[in-house]
C-alpha cells in the first residue's frame, strides 16, 4: 500500500489562500489589544499572551506560521525560477509595489487625518515638516517602519504602522534562498537540513538565554535588529524544509496525535519556539493539505492578506482615535475588520495584482514599456 503523504504530489490544491487570510485577520485581532490598551497592558489582556505567561500573542503567532508559508512556497518559486534575476523580480513586483503605497498612504494620508486637529499639528503643511521624510523614505525602500515614535503619541499605543517591520525579515529570507543556492547548502536535501536544524539551534540557544539578547539600541538600522533572525529564519526554513522533504513526510494520525500535544504544551512550559517549529510546521501542513476540506478557490476574487497585513494598522489607529471610548477590544475587531477588507481589496485590485502581470515579462520588455508608452502618446 503507497505511504500517504503529508503534501501530496498536486500541490495546487491546497488552502494557502485561506490560511493566510486567517492569520492575517489573526495579526488585527491581537492589534486590537495592542492598540486598545497599549503595550504595557496588552500582555495582560490578549489571549495568547496570557496562556503563554507572556511569551507569544495571537499575532506573534501568525507572523510566524505566515513564514513557515513563505518558505515552502519561496523554494518552490526558486526552483521554478529561470534565473536569479527572475526570482529578483518576482519577489520585487510582490512586496515592494504594495508595501511602497500603504507607506506613501500612511505618511501623507493617514498621518494627517490622525494628527491634524488632534495635536498640536493644526494644518497639513505643519504635519509634512514634522515628518523626517529622508529617513521615512530609506525606512520605505528598505522595507522597514514608519519611525514609530513620531506618530499617534496621544493614543494608548504609538505607531503609525507598525506591522510593516516584520516584511523586511520577509525580504531578507527571499534572499536567503539564492544565497544557499550558491554557498552549495541547496545543492542537495541534506543541506538544507543542516541549515535548518543549525538555526534551530540558534533559536533554542536565544531562547534559553545563552545567545543574541534583545538589544533595542539595534533597532531601526538599515537591516533591522538581528534579535529576530533566529527566529525568523527558523520558521522559514521549516516551511522550506517541508518542500524539500515533501515526498518523505508522512501523513499519520500518530505524528498527528504526537504534534497537537505538543502544540498546545508550548503554552505551558513556555516554550513555542522549541516546539512550534515542528509540531506547529506540522499542523499547519496537515491543515494545508487536508484531503477532504479543501479550498483551493478560496482567492478567486483576490489574495488579500497581504493587503490586511499593511492596512490594519493605521485604520485601527485612526478608529481608535475617533471611536475608542466606545469600543472593546472585540466590538474593536468587529468594526475595523470590513473596514481594512475594503482596502485589501483595493490595494489588490489597483496595486498588487497589475504588479504581479509584470512577472510575466522579461527585464527587456520591462525597461520597453516607457519606450512604448511614448510611441503610444506620439500616435
Amino acid at each position: 500500500m503507497k505511504k500517504q503523504l503529508l503534501i501530496p504530489e498536486t500541490l495546487s490544491q491546497n488552502n494557502f489562500d485561506l490560511l493566510r487570510f486567517l492569520l492575517a485577520s489573526a495579526v488585527i485581532f491581537c492589534h486590537c489589544y495592542a492598540i486598545f490598551y497599549g503595550w504595557q497592558l496588552f500582555a495582560e489582556n490578549e489571549p495568547f499572551m496570557k496562556w503563554s505567561g507572556g511569551k507569544i500573542s495571537i499575532g506573534s503567532a501568525a507572523v510566524n506560521f505566515f513564514f513557515v508559508i513563505s518558505g515552502f512556497l519561496i523554494l518552490r518559486s526558486f526552483e521554478g525560477s529561470a534565473n536569479f534575476p527572475d526570482f529578483l523580480k518576482k519577489r520585487v513586483l510582490r512586496i515592494y509595489p504594495g508595501f511602497i503605497v500603504a507607506f506613501l498612504l500612511c505618511i501623507f494620508v493617514f498621518g494627517p487625518i490622525g494628527h491634524i486637529g488632534h495635536s498640536w499639528i493644526k494644518s497639513y503643511g505643519e504635519f509634512i515638516k514634522y515628518v523626517p521624510l529622508k529617513l521615512e523614505l530609506a525606512n520605505m525602500l528598505s522595507l522597514q517602519s514608519p519611525i514609530e515614535a513620531y506618530y499617534f503619541n496621544h493614543l494608548p499605543q504609538t505607531g503609525l504602522n507598525n506591522s510593516m517591520w516584520t516584511i523586511q525579515y520577509e525580504f531578507i529570507c527571499y534572499l536567503a534562498v539564492p544565497l544557499l543556492v550558491w554557498l552549495g547548502f541547496l545543492k542537495y536535501r541534506l543541506g538544507l537540513a543542516i541549515v535548518f536544524v543549525a538555526s534551530y539551534a540558534w533559536l533554542a540557544l536565544q531562547n534559553l538565554g545563552l545567545v543574541f539578547p534583545h538589544d533595542p539600541s539595534l533597532s531601526g538600522h538599515l537591516l533591522a535588529n538581528p534579535h529576530f533572525y533566529p527566529r525568523f529564519f527558523t520558521y522559514f526554513l521549516a516551511g522550506s524544509f517541508a518542500y524539500a522533504y515533501r515526498h518523505h513526510i508522512p501523513r499519520n494520525n500518530a505524528l498527528l496525535t504526537l504534534s497537537l500535544p505538543l502544540f498546545v504544551l508550548a503554552f505551558k512550559l513556555q516554550q513555542i519556539d522549541l516546539l512550534w517549529p515542528i509540531a506547529g510546521t506540522y499542523l499547519l501542513f496537515y491543515c494545508a493539505y487536508h484531503p477532504k476540506v479543501l479550498f483551493p478557490k478560496f482567492a478567486k476574487h483576490g489574495d488579500f492578506s497581504y493587503g490586511i497585513y499593511l492596512y490594519g494598522w493605521p485604520l485601527q489607529q485612526l478608529i481608535m482615535l475617533y471611536w475608542g471610548e466606545y469600543l472593546t477590544p472585540l466590538t474593536f475587531f468587529a468594526l475595523v475588520m470590513p473596514v481594512v477588507l475594503i482596502f485589501a481589496v483595493a490595494s489588490w485590485n489597483l496595486v498588487e495584482k497589475p504588479a504581479l502581470k509584470l512577472k510575466q515579462m522579461t527585464i527587456r520588455q520591462l525597461k520597453l514599456i516607457p519606450m512604448r508608452q511614448s510611441v503610444l502618446r506620439q500616435r
